[in-house]
């Protein structure tokens, strides 16, 4: 029954003249459709100044006028895209785990990412580990489905606004901008709202102040006649009324204002909660130590609870940049309060790692122990302490290495802007290096590592600026 649907659809779809799925269609007045090149062709070939429509065999005259189907053309479009979605997956998908002998696979992981025969699929099936790892039939174009902006990531989920499918990452990342944007909306309305009833509030008063003020002069002129000093004593009280009725709003000006700002800052309190909360979902957990059999798995990311005020930090928490005005972050007893610094969310404690660094401007790169002082600028700064070692840049070439307050000037010359850093547990290297065409060592420290390490950033300079970005870690 499917397929006789998909052949009935792939005829309505198809052109009359080319025998093809439709491109570009045009309406003719009789009310079927033909591609525009069709139609071109059809009047060039004809000897007449018109021709038939080739199912009604109706007269067309001309053809300049005739109205694109735009609802055709969408559907055509649509069709094309799952026929071809349909033609990869039907292709052979051999198991990933027989290099050697081609077995035809009969489930896809997508959260391995691997396509399995009868044989490997038992696992899958059997172990309580494998518990939650998605199985679908073989898929031939496992490879395309990597998300273009995160790509060790799978597009898993169908976005209707966008009309193209998405990860993980962009499902929170979407789910993440349409809170802020709600939490904006709210307040919006909020404050629209208090404003209306404020000046409407304070348009009625004006109005019965300046009915009173024209009541008083109405009894002024009444009293023409009267004495000079009368008239005197009338305009001294009119004048003092209206001094009362400019301190009575200026006071309520004032109480008006300092509530607008509270319910701000409140609104603004909201949005920053909402920001963390997120922030949390997506990358939990974000203050733990990963095991060792799970180091080298995911994207190292910068943690928020660690950021100081004086940096501002990307929406894929990879890139930090210094800034002038104070930020206003959540209290966190882990962020770094007078040193403009900020540590990776995951610490390792075992194995070799290495992160890459893009950076520029006057900067600190360090590795550190999580345990680093945070509340004061100078034992807090990376380098200054016996629980972290640190690369430093001056901004104008000069580089430095410094641990417990102890620097060594390089003579090296710094002709990249990208920094790998090495630690190696085992051995006790922590190793700098630039990386451009080739990799040179710029700093070696040997310590006993005793406790996990995390990747620090340290930022010291507006102008000229400075910034820094994880570009890879493994």
């Amino acid at each position: 029954m499917e397929d006789t649907e998909k052949t009935h659809l792939e005829e309505m779809l198809t052109c009359p003249v080319c025998q093809d799925i439709f491109k570009d269609p045009r309406q003719l007045p009789c009310g079927h459709s033909l591609c525009m090149g069709c139609l071109e062709n059809l009047r060039n070939h004809s000897s007449e100044l018109s021709f038939r429509c080739p199912d009604c065999r109706a007269h067309v005259e001309e053809i300049d006028g005739l109205h694109k189907n735009y609802a055709l053309t969408s559907i055509a479009e649509d069709f094309r895209v799952i026929r071809r979605t349909k033609e990869k997956q039907t292709r052979v998908v051999y198991c990933d785990y027989c290099p050697e002998i081609k077995t035809l696979a009969v489930k896809t992981c997508l959260k391995c990412e691997v396509s399995l025969c009868k044989q490997h699929v038992k696992d899958h099936l059997e172990l309580p580990v494998f518990t939650g790892h998605p199985l679908v039939k073989p898929l031939g174009d496992l490879l395309e489905r990597k998300c273009s902006q995160h790509e060790d990531e799978v597009l898993r989920y169908y976005c209707s606004s966008s009309r193209r499918y998405i990860c993980n990452i962009c499902a929170m990342e979407r789910k993440k901008f349409n809170a802020a944007t709600d939490a904006s909306t709210v307040l919006q309305r909020q404050l629209t709202e208090y404003m209306d009833q404020n000046f409407k509030l304070l348009n009625d008063q004006i109005t019965e102040s300046t009915d009173s003020v024209k009541k008083l002069q109405e009894n002024i002129y009444r009293d023409k006649m009267k004495p000079a000093e009368s008239c005197l004593n009338g305009v001294t009280v009119v004048l003092l009324f209206l001094w009362f009725i400019v301190l009575y709003y200026a006071y309520n000006f004032s109480v008006e204002n300092q509530s607008l700002r509270e319910a701000l800052e409140k609104q603004q309190d909201r949005v920053h909660h909402i920001y963390s909360t997120i922030t949390e979902l997506v990358h939990h957990p974000v203050n733990k130590d990963i095991p060792s059999e799970t180091e080298n798995e995911g994207i190292l990311i910068l943690d928020m609870d660690t950021t100081s005020c004086f940096l501002g930090v990307s929406t894929d928490l990879q890139t930090v940049e210094r800034v002038k005005t104070k930020l206003e972050y959540p209290h966190s007893h882990s962020r770094f309060d007078e040193a403009p610094q900020v540590l990776s969310s995951w610490c390792f404690s075992s194995g070799t790692h290495v992160w890459e660094v893009e950076v520029e401007g006057h900067w600190d790169i360090a590795v550190s122990y999580r345990s680093i002082q945070r509340k004061t600028k100078e034992s807090s700064a990376f380098g200054n302490n016996t629980e972290s070692w640190s690369l430093r840049h001056s901004g104008k070439g000069n580089l430095s290495a410094y641990h417990n307050k102890r620097g060594t000037t390089l003579t090296e010359t710094l002709q990249s802007s990208r920094i790998a850093v090495e630690v190696n547990f085992e051995e006790g290297r922590i190793t700098f290096s630039a990386v451009d065409s080739s990799i040179t060592r710029l700093h070696e420290f040997k310590a006993k590592l005793t406790k996990p390490v995390c990747l620090g950033l340290g930022l010291h300079h507006v102008d000229p600026p400075s910034r820094a970005s994880i570009v890879r870690a493994s």
